[in-house]
């Protein structure tokens, strides 16, 4: 039977390799959807010894734009929605791993799953978005469209060389050589802890199912870790030591909607809550 250590190790190994993975596919999606642009800019804007001209009809077929950049933005939800649910099933399958010494009702998983999922956003009934949503936010690129419509309108405007703009905009849209482009941009911004806190909200399900009342700050520290998970990493805590983290002040901290139980140390904090038993955490506060 696996330790304890290597089923908590497993579920934070999960989650990083998730992130890990998906980052890389939307680098990927980002380059196609760079693609469609220029394909369409290509096509659409009529141009004079290869200088997009200044024309009325040049920036009226702008709003063609929309409609690219709107099916981009589908291939692109379609496609890394699909990956985060893979990646969120093997989350869950760690999760029932973890509490099986516990001998949970079969039912639970199924619960953890579908409650987590519906926390952030997720219909599994539906199989859809839930309007309002975490996942909702974290897909949408309508800002990227509105830049990409304004640099092409510049471009016009300017009558920029069509070889220039491709290059310019390259850099942009996609980062260059040094990565970081719009939707790369977007995506971390938004998707920060994303896995980390699917792990804690099916762990906490499972928690609040069970009856456990005491967790451990689970993971590793880094070089930059700030001062509160250094305090509290591999620690014990009870639910109300947990609660009482709503009213400290921290760096990193979310300054709106922060939770104890799914934020931990705020901002990118790679740490997770395993849930135990009263006796397990009775011997583990000795140690401590």
């Amino acid at each position: 039977m696996p330790t304890l250590n290597e089923l908590i190790n497993k579920r934070i190994s999960e989650a990083e390799d998730a992130q890990r993975d998906t980052d890389a596919l939307v680098t990927s999606l980002q380059i196609v959807g760079y693609a469609a642009v220029v394909d369409w800019i290509i096509q659409s804007l009529d141009t004079d010894d290869g200088n997009i001209r200044y024309t009325s009809a040049n920036l009226s077929k702008v709003a063609g734009l929309y409609a690219v950049m709107e099916g981009s933005q589908k291939s692109f939800l379609d496609t890394v929605l699909q990956r985060v649910l893979k990646w969120s099933e093997r989350i869950f399958g760690a999760n029932e791993n973890y509490f099986s010494e516990l001998s949970p009702p079969e039912s639970l998983a199924e619960k953890a799953q579908r409650l987590t999922l519906q926390t952030w956003g997720y219909d599994t009934a539906k199989k859809k978005l839930i309007p309002g949503g975490y996942f909702e936010y974290l897909f949408d690129n309508q800002e990227t469209a509105k830049r990409t419509a304004r640099l092409v309108n510049q471009a016009i405007i300017q009558q920029t060389p069509l070889k220039d703009f491709q290059k310019t905009f390259k850099d942009i849209f996609t980062g260059g050589n040094g990565g970081g482009g719009l939707l790369e941009r977007h995506w971390k911004t938004v998707s920060f802890d994303l896995y980390q806190r699917v792990d804690r909200t099916a762990n906490l399900v499972y928690a609040d199912e069970l009856g456990l009342n005491f967790a451990i700050y689970s993971g590793t520290l880094e070089e930059d870790s700030r001062p509160f998970c250094i305090a509290r990493v591999n620690k014990v805590f009870s639910r109300e030591e947990i609660l009482k983290w709503k009213d400290l002040s921290f760096a990193g901290k979310p300054k709106i909607g922060y939770d104890p139980f799914t934020d931990l140390g705020g901002h990118n904090c790679r740490h997770h809550l395993s849930w135990i038993s009263g006796s397990l955490a009775a011997t583990l506060k000795k140690k401590q």
